[in-house]
Protein backbone atom coordinates (compact mmCIF):
# COMPACT_ATOMS: atom_id res chain seq x y z
CA UNK A 1 0.00 0.00 0.00
CA UNK A 2 1.69 3.20 -0.86
CA UNK A 3 2.08 5.86 1.69
CA UNK A 4 -0.45 8.46 0.22
CA UNK A 5 -3.41 5.42 0.34
CA UNK A 6 -2.34 4.64 3.95
CA UNK A 7 -2.97 8.27 4.72
CA UNK A 8 -6.57 8.24 3.40
CA UNK A 9 -7.45 5.29 5.30
CA UNK A 10 -5.93 7.01 8.59
CA UNK A 11 -7.68 10.09 8.08
CA UNK A 12 -10.98 7.73 7.20
CA UNK A 13 -10.73 5.91 10.69
CA UNK A 14 -9.67 8.64 12.20
CA UNK A 15 -12.83 10.41 11.18
CA UNK A 16 -14.99 7.79 12.02
CA UNK A 17 -13.26 7.67 15.66
CA UNK A 18 -13.77 11.32 16.37
CA UNK A 19 -17.88 10.49 15.55
CA UNK A 20 -18.11 7.95 17.57
CA UNK A 21 -16.49 9.88 20.90
CA UNK A 22 -18.98 10.85 23.36
CA UNK A 23 -18.86 14.66 22.95
CA UNK A 24 -20.65 14.11 19.40
CA UNK A 25 -23.36 12.57 21.38
CA UNK A 26 -25.43 15.62 22.45
CA UNK A 27 -25.57 16.39 26.54
CA UNK A 28 -28.61 15.21 28.82
CA UNK A 29 -31.09 17.26 29.97
CA UNK A 30 -31.85 18.62 33.37
CA UNK A 31 -34.61 16.41 34.00
CA UNK A 32 -32.59 13.08 32.60
CA UNK A 33 -29.90 14.33 34.98
CA UNK A 34 -32.16 14.78 37.89
CA UNK A 35 -33.92 11.23 36.74
CA UNK A 36 -30.47 9.80 36.76
CA UNK A 37 -29.40 11.24 40.06
CA UNK A 38 -32.55 9.87 41.96
CA UNK A 39 -31.79 6.12 40.22
CA UNK A 40 -28.89 6.23 41.71
CA UNK A 41 -29.78 6.80 45.25
CA UNK A 42 -32.64 4.69 45.26
CA UNK A 43 -35.34 7.24 45.20
CA UNK A 44 -38.57 7.81 43.82
CA UNK A 45 -38.45 10.29 41.35
CA UNK A 46 -41.73 12.04 40.55
CA UNK A 47 -42.42 14.20 37.55
CA UNK A 48 -44.37 16.83 37.13
CA UNK A 49 -44.94 17.44 33.47
CA UNK A 50 -46.66 21.02 32.21
CA UNK A 51 -46.99 23.02 29.92
CA UNK A 52 -47.99 26.54 31.66
CA UNK A 53 -47.45 27.73 34.76
CA UNK A 54 -51.20 27.48 35.94
CA UNK A 55 -53.35 27.49 39.28
CA UNK A 56 -53.71 23.74 38.77
CA UNK A 57 -49.75 23.58 38.11
CA UNK A 58 -49.10 25.49 40.96
CA UNK A 59 -51.61 23.20 43.22
CA UNK A 60 -49.64 19.92 42.33
CA UNK A 61 -46.81 21.46 42.96
CA UNK A 62 -47.55 22.57 46.85
CA UNK A 63 -48.85 19.55 47.00
CA UNK A 64 -45.69 17.82 45.46
CA UNK A 65 -43.70 19.96 47.54
CA UNK A 66 -45.18 19.34 50.76
CA UNK A 67 -45.47 15.33 50.12
CA UNK A 68 -41.63 14.79 49.14
CA UNK A 69 -40.24 17.21 51.79
CA UNK A 70 -41.42 14.75 54.66
CA UNK A 71 -39.68 11.90 52.53
CA UNK A 72 -35.90 11.14 52.17
CA UNK A 73 -36.71 8.72 49.32
CA UNK A 74 -38.24 10.83 46.62
CA UNK A 75 -36.91 13.68 44.52
CA UNK A 76 -39.34 16.30 42.44
CA UNK A 77 -38.37 16.58 38.41
CA UNK A 78 -40.49 19.39 36.80
CA UNK A 79 -40.76 18.46 33.25
CA UNK A 80 -42.09 21.51 31.02
CA UNK A 81 -42.94 19.69 27.82
CA UNK A 82 -42.70 22.87 25.82
CA UNK A 83 -38.95 22.94 26.34
CA UNK A 84 -37.17 21.28 23.67
CA UNK A 85 -34.29 20.10 25.74
CA UNK A 86 -37.02 17.75 27.35
CA UNK A 87 -38.62 16.07 24.30
CA UNK A 88 -36.40 12.95 25.39
CA UNK A 89 -38.20 12.67 28.53
CA UNK A 90 -41.86 13.91 27.01
CA UNK A 91 -41.11 11.36 24.08
CA UNK A 92 -40.18 8.60 26.52
CA UNK A 93 -43.33 8.59 28.64
CA UNK A 94 -45.60 9.79 26.10
CA UNK A 95 -46.37 12.79 28.02
CA UNK A 96 -47.64 15.09 25.45
CA UNK A 97 -51.18 12.93 25.06
CA UNK A 98 -51.76 12.55 28.95
CA UNK A 99 -54.19 15.85 30.29
CA UNK A 100 -51.97 18.43 31.26
CA UNK A 101 -50.62 19.26 34.22
CA UNK A 102 -49.49 15.52 35.02
CA UNK A 103 -47.14 13.56 38.12
CA UNK A 104 -46.06 10.49 37.32
CA UNK A 105 -43.89 8.43 39.85
CA UNK A 106 -40.90 6.56 38.31
CA UNK A 107 -39.42 3.79 40.79
CA UNK A 108 -35.43 3.81 41.05
CA UNK A 109 -35.59 0.37 38.93
CA UNK A 110 -37.80 2.67 35.88
CA UNK A 111 -41.17 0.89 36.53
CA UNK A 112 -44.04 3.83 36.05
CA UNK A 113 -45.52 3.33 39.74
CA UNK A 114 -48.33 5.50 39.14
CA UNK A 115 -49.97 8.20 37.28
CA UNK A 116 -52.13 11.23 38.06
CA UNK A 117 -53.85 13.52 35.55
CA UNK A 118 -54.61 17.16 36.63
CA UNK A 119 -55.24 16.36 40.13
CA UNK A 120 -53.15 15.43 42.84
CA UNK A 121 -53.77 14.15 46.34
CA UNK A 122 -51.62 13.67 49.17
CA UNK A 123 -52.89 9.86 48.81
CA UNK A 124 -52.00 9.81 45.51
CA UNK A 125 -48.20 10.64 46.61
CA UNK A 126 -48.28 7.11 49.19
CA UNK A 127 -49.98 4.88 46.89
CA UNK A 128 -47.33 5.73 44.08
CA UNK A 129 -44.15 5.09 46.85
CA UNK A 130 -44.63 0.97 46.28
CA UNK A 131 -42.35 -1.80 47.90
CA UNK A 132 -38.79 -3.69 46.20
CA UNK A 133 -40.58 -6.40 45.48
CA UNK A 134 -43.73 -4.39 44.02
CA UNK A 135 -41.16 -2.61 41.96
CA UNK A 136 -39.69 -5.40 40.61
CA UNK A 137 -43.43 -7.19 39.28
CA UNK A 138 -44.32 -3.61 37.61
CA UNK A 139 -40.99 -3.38 35.89
CA UNK A 140 -41.27 -6.58 34.65
CA UNK A 141 -45.41 -6.34 33.71
CA UNK A 142 -44.28 -2.95 31.87
CA UNK A 143 -41.93 -5.10 29.34
CA UNK A 144 -44.50 -7.56 28.73
CA UNK A 145 -43.02 -10.01 30.79
CA UNK A 146 -45.53 -13.00 32.87
CA UNK A 147 -44.73 -12.39 36.74
CA UNK A 148 -44.18 -15.26 39.22
CA UNK A 149 -43.83 -13.77 42.68
CA UNK A 150 -43.05 -16.56 45.02
CA UNK A 151 -43.44 -15.26 48.94
CA UNK A 152 -41.85 -17.60 51.18
CA UNK A 153 -41.50 -18.04 54.92
CA UNK A 154 -39.00 -16.81 56.78
CA UNK A 155 -35.64 -18.57 56.40
CA UNK A 156 -36.96 -20.50 53.08
CA UNK A 157 -35.11 -19.79 50.55
CA UNK A 158 -36.75 -22.71 47.71
CA UNK A 159 -38.90 -22.49 44.88
CA UNK A 160 -42.12 -24.47 44.64
CA UNK A 161 -41.18 -27.30 42.05
CA UNK A 162 -44.41 -26.17 39.66
CA UNK A 163 -43.41 -22.75 39.64
CA UNK A 164 -39.60 -24.23 38.48
CA UNK A 165 -41.12 -26.34 36.19
CA UNK A 166 -43.08 -23.29 34.19
CA UNK A 167 -39.97 -21.65 34.14
CA UNK A 168 -38.59 -24.20 32.38
CA UNK A 169 -41.06 -25.04 30.01
CA UNK A 170 -39.34 -23.92 26.67
CA UNK A 171 -42.59 -21.15 25.95
CA UNK A 172 -42.61 -19.45 29.24
CA UNK A 173 -38.50 -19.37 29.72
CA UNK A 174 -37.53 -16.59 27.71
CA UNK A 175 -41.16 -14.55 29.01
CA UNK A 176 -41.56 -14.98 32.79
CA UNK A 177 -39.92 -13.11 35.32
CA UNK A 178 -39.30 -14.71 39.05
CA UNK A 179 -39.23 -12.39 41.59
CA UNK A 180 -39.15 -13.74 45.34
CA UNK A 181 -39.45 -11.81 48.79
CA UNK A 182 -39.75 -13.02 52.42
CA UNK A 183 -43.48 -12.96 54.01
CA UNK A 184 -41.71 -11.57 57.08
CA UNK A 185 -40.09 -8.81 55.44
CA UNK A 186 -41.49 -4.97 56.92
CA UNK A 187 -40.61 -3.27 53.72
CA UNK A 188 -43.08 -5.68 51.85
CA UNK A 189 -45.76 -5.57 54.31
CA UNK A 190 -47.96 -3.14 52.51
CA UNK A 191 -47.53 -5.33 48.97
CA UNK A 192 -48.22 -8.51 51.13
CA UNK A 193 -51.70 -6.70 52.29
CA UNK A 194 -52.85 -6.25 49.19
CA UNK A 195 -52.31 -9.74 48.00
CA UNK A 196 -53.78 -10.70 50.87
CA UNK A 197 -50.86 -13.19 52.39
CA UNK A 198 -50.02 -13.23 55.86
CA UNK A 199 -46.65 -12.20 57.53
CA UNK A 200 -46.55 -15.44 59.09
CA UNK A 201 -47.53 -17.80 56.36
CA UNK A 202 -45.93 -21.25 56.86
CA UNK A 203 -45.60 -22.40 53.37
CA UNK A 204 -45.07 -20.46 50.34
CA UNK A 205 -47.53 -18.32 48.36
CA UNK A 206 -46.95 -17.86 44.54
CA UNK A 207 -48.69 -15.18 42.85
CA UNK A 208 -49.18 -14.80 39.22
CA UNK A 209 -50.01 -12.10 37.18
CA UNK A 210 -49.84 -11.02 33.35
CA UNK A 211 -49.48 -7.83 31.52
CA UNK A 212 -50.36 -5.35 31.73
CA UNK A 213 -50.91 -6.01 35.46
CA UNK A 214 -53.82 -8.86 35.87
CA UNK A 215 -53.69 -10.87 39.23
CA UNK A 216 -54.32 -14.04 37.46
CA UNK A 217 -54.20 -16.13 40.71
CA UNK A 218 -52.50 -16.93 44.04
CA UNK A 219 -50.97 -20.66 44.85
CA UNK A 220 -49.68 -22.35 47.79
CA UNK A 221 -46.79 -24.53 47.50
CA UNK A 222 -48.22 -27.43 45.83
CA UNK A 223 -49.01 -25.53 42.62
CA UNK A 224 -48.25 -27.57 39.21
CA UNK A 225 -46.80 -25.87 35.80
CA UNK A 226 -49.96 -27.36 34.43
CA UNK A 227 -52.21 -25.39 36.96
CA UNK A 228 -50.19 -21.89 35.98
CA UNK A 229 -50.69 -22.98 32.30
CA UNK A 230 -54.30 -23.20 32.54
CA UNK A 231 -54.29 -20.26 33.91
CA UNK A 232 -52.81 -18.16 31.57
CA UNK A 233 -54.82 -19.94 29.13
CA UNK A 234 -57.96 -18.74 30.54
CA UNK A 235 -56.58 -15.47 30.44
CA UNK A 236 -55.61 -15.79 26.67
CA UNK A 237 -52.14 -15.00 27.34
CA UNK A 238 -50.91 -18.86 27.09
CA UNK A 239 -48.78 -19.00 23.44
CA UNK A 240 -49.02 -18.48 20.04
CA UNK A 241 -49.38 -22.15 19.35
CA UNK A 242 -53.04 -22.90 17.69
CA UNK A 243 -52.54 -26.35 18.65
CA UNK A 244 -51.28 -26.35 21.85
CA UNK A 245 -53.55 -28.24 24.63
CA UNK A 246 -53.95 -25.48 26.98
CA UNK A 247 -54.93 -23.36 24.31
CA UNK A 248 -57.68 -25.57 23.16
CA UNK A 249 -59.09 -26.77 26.73
CA UNK A 250 -59.41 -23.35 27.80
CA UNK A 251 -61.25 -22.58 24.47
CA UNK A 252 -63.40 -26.28 25.48
CA UNK A 253 -64.25 -24.80 28.76
CA UNK A 254 -65.73 -20.90 27.52
CA UNK A 255 -69.53 -21.37 27.56
CA UNK A 256 -71.55 -21.35 24.32
CA UNK A 257 -73.50 -18.37 23.93
CA UNK A 258 -76.91 -19.65 21.97
CA UNK A 259 -78.87 -17.20 19.36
Amino acid sequence: MTLTRRRGWATMLIAAVCFLQPSAVLAESAGQSSLATAASQQKFAFILFYRTNNVATQAMYKVLNAELGRRNNTALVPIDITNPQERAIVEQYDASRTPMPAVMAIAPNGAVTGVFAQRLLPAHVEMAIVTPGQTQCMRALQDKKLVLLCIQPNGVPQIPVGVQQFRANTLNANRTHLVSIQAGDPAEAKFLQQLKVRADTQSAVTAFMAPPGVLLGTFNDKVTSTILMSKLAAAGQCCADPNCNHRKAATAAKPTTRR
